[in-house]
């Protein structure tokens, strides 16, 4: 099988499955397990799901403004970062963006900076 990555912009807000099920965003607990906190998240084309707590936090990151945005993206930067940290085996045009990268995690992180030295002004 081939790997996909999906991003997707959504709304949620939190919602115990008990009040997801009884909205129908959500089916009946079945197996018995205690209930679960979650969320009930709207996509795009206007349909609503629930998801336990757990699997939302690990798929979704607030993008409520521009710094959590920032933040989001030297995340994923600084992950990408890493990877080419750890390779052994790299060649002038990897080192190049590399550097590239690095410089561009400076900015990234002198905006996060920058931001919160205005709030406390």
């Amino acid at each position: 099988m081939k790997k996909y990555i999906g991003i997707k912009e959504v709304q949620a807000e939190p919602m115990d499955e008990l009040s997801a099920i009884e909205l129908r965003y959500a089916r009946a607990n079945d197996d018995l397990q205690e209930w679960r906190d979650g969320y009930h998240v709207l996509y795009p084309d206007n349909n609503n799901f629930w998801l336990p707590a757990d699997v939302f936090n690990s798929t979704y990151k607030c993008a409520d403004s521009f710094i959590d945005r920032i933040h989001i993206e030297l995340e994923e930067l600084q992950k990408r970062i890493k990877k080419i940290e750890q390779r052994e085996n790299r060649d002038v045009l990897l080192d190049i963006q590399y550097n590239i990268m690095k410089s561009y995690e400076d900015v990234l992180m002198l905006r996060i900076s920058s931001f919160i030295h205005h709030q406390q002004d």
